[in-house]
């Protein structure tokens, strides 16, 4: 047994330490005013987010877009079955030291049970080429909340970070390449500045 694997009195003291540094119990508002209320707090955070993402207004765009865009190009790979050796190849490329995801396993459980667990992603593969699974059950994210100081007070001290379920990540970074190739295939100019 590892230090620290018993499950003693300090073991579970770490872990009451850990779970309240993990919890906001409250923020200051744009006022210094001290919010406790979770729905208040969850208000500060999501326009706080809303913010960092930010709006656009008035799009005017400085460029002859159907003059950049190469037409007639082949998109049918785009359609095309992801087969299982592309699968094993990003699996094969997801760094392992990588924090647990929400669905609770890292990217080193992953490569090492791959064995036992691949048919699974290969049937979500397939399912996911033929438009015959539910991606609302795997598409969704946590946006969890990182202090940037020791004792964070303000909105400010969190960096929003998103986590995303591992088989969502394997889809995720196989569409990048795709988009990548995409791109190269149909604009003419490398890269394209909007202002």
């Amino acid at each position: 047994m590892k230090l620290g694997d018993e499950n003693t009195k300090f073991f579970h003291a770490n872990a009451s330490i850990r779970h309240r540094r993990n919890l906001i119990n409250s923020l200051l508002d744009v006022l210094d005013n001290i919010v406790y209320g979770h729905e208040q707090k969850a208000s500060l955070l999501w326009n706080d987010f809303r913010e960092r993402l930010g709006s656009c207004n008035n799009i005017e765009m400085l460029f002859d877009l159907p003059q950049l865009i190469r037409h007639n190009v082949d998109l049918s790979y785009l359609e095309r079955p992801t087969s299982e050796t592309k699968i094993d190849e990003v699996i094969r490329a997801v760094p392992t030291d990588k924090s647990p995801r929400p669905d609770g396993f890292n990217n080193e459980f992953l490569k090492k049970c791959w064995h036992i667990i691949n048919q699974d992603f290969y049937n979500l593969g397939a399912s996911f080429s033929t438009n015959n699974t539910c991606l609302q059950s795997i598409n969704g994210s946590f946006i969890t909340h990182i202090p940037k100081i020791d004792n964070p007070s303000r909105v400010a001290d969190f960096r929003p970070i998103s986590l995303l379920n591992t088989s969502n990540q394997g889809t995720h970074q196989d569409s990048s390449k795709q988009i990548a190739t995409l791109h190269h295939k149909t604009c003419a100019l490398e890269s394209i500045w909007v202002h």
